[in-house]
């Protein structure tokens, strides 16, 4: 079981990749939710929006998966996310800059399909990146 869990999680990343945004929802169960940083509980179709806003600040955004664990009805993945800030994103104007962002997700998955998502990814060091908030030191 563990196998395809992780096998599950893997696609559910290269997915949101390859659409540019929107999950497959044939790998969201029903009631899928969604945990990121700071923000409050979103559903698929929030995810989907929230998705669609950072692919579209970052068009060229990938995820590389980095080191996978997994037991039971678990699977963390540590990734990377690569992309130029080249549209708006939350207020702040194209930097055209690149960003390397490291990041966490915790997948349960039920029946085959991802149930909840719990994800956090290095938000501040993004913003020293694209200039937004000064970096230590500077």
């Amino acid at each position: 079981m563990s196998a395809e869990n992780k096998s599950i999680a893997h696609r559910f990343f290269a997915e949101q990749d390859r659409r540019k945004g929107p999950l497959a929802p044939e790998l969201c169960a029903p009631g899928y939710t969604a945990y990121i940083g700071g923000y409050p509980p979103i559903n698929r179709e929030g995810h989907d929006q929230m998705a669609l806003m950072f692919y579209g600040a970052f068009p060229d955004l990938y995820q590389t998966v980095e080191d996978t664990v997994a037991e039971g009805d678990k699977v963390v993945l540590r990734f990377t996310m690569r992309g130029t800030h080249t549209s708006e994103l939350m207020g702040i104007a194209a930097t055209n800059k690149p960003i390397t962002v490291s990041g966490i997700a915790i997948f349960q998955i039920v029946d085959g399909k991802v149930a909840e998502l719990r994800e956090q990814f290095d938000e501040m060091g993004m913003m020293q990146q694209l200039g937004v908030i000064p970096a230590p030191g500077q």
